[in-house]
């Protein structure tokens, strides 16, 4: 192994574990200082391995979202859902003890995308496609249901209800009862 695979090694390792504490703490884990500390190591050495802070952010959050649809993908190989049941698995999936991590870094994500940080737009909309692409193959649609399309709206419900359900719970719960009943 030469010097720069080695390096590329140990930016590997550095972006596996800066995902750990992301998907543990949120993405304020991500200040340089106190990530490397955490890390055993420094900030220069973090900025030495990535070059850039937005570098090192690319990586991680490229890492968040393939380990998302990772788990999206282990929860349902192999399974179809009917269309009905999806947005109700979906949510359920995503506010669960494995889905949370998820879940919590997206919003964080999604947010600080909609204040026009390119960084985190092309991770959103990476991370939101994925999240499609998932429920396209995931669900057996109807003939005549164009499926990106359908996949969308049920995304958008879920993503409704995931946020509803640690901001206002109750609200949360109507829209599960009401997206079930809708659904039956």
């Amino acid at each position: 192994m030469d010097g720069s695979d080695a390096r590329g090694a140990k930016r590997l390792r550095l972006t596996e574990a800066l995902a750990d504490l992301v998907l543990e703490e949120g993405l304020d884990a991500l200040s340089l200082r106190p990530a490397a500390a955490r890390l055993g190591t420094s900030d220069r050495m973090l900025l030495y391995y990535f070059g850039t802070k937005a570098e090192m952010l690319a990586d991680v959050l490229g890492c968040v979202v393939a380990r998302f649809a990772a788990h999206l993908a282990g929860v349902t190989r192999n399974v179809r859902i009917p269309p009905h049941q999806m947005v109700g698995f979906t949510a359920e999936l995503m506010t669960s003890e494995a889905g949370r991590p998820y879940a919590n870094v997206w919003f964080e994500i999604a947010a600080r995308a909609a204040r026009d940080d390119k960084i985190f737009a092309t991770a959103a909309e990476l991370m939101a496609e994925r999240w499609n692409e998932w429920i396209v193959r995931s669900v057996h649609f109807p003939a005549g249901v164009a499926p990106r399309s359908a996949a969308a709206m049920m995304l958008a419900i879920v993503n409704g209800i995931i946020l509803l359900d640690s901001t206002a719970p109750s609200v949360a719960a109507a829209a599960r009862s009401r997206v079930q009943s809708a659904a039956a």
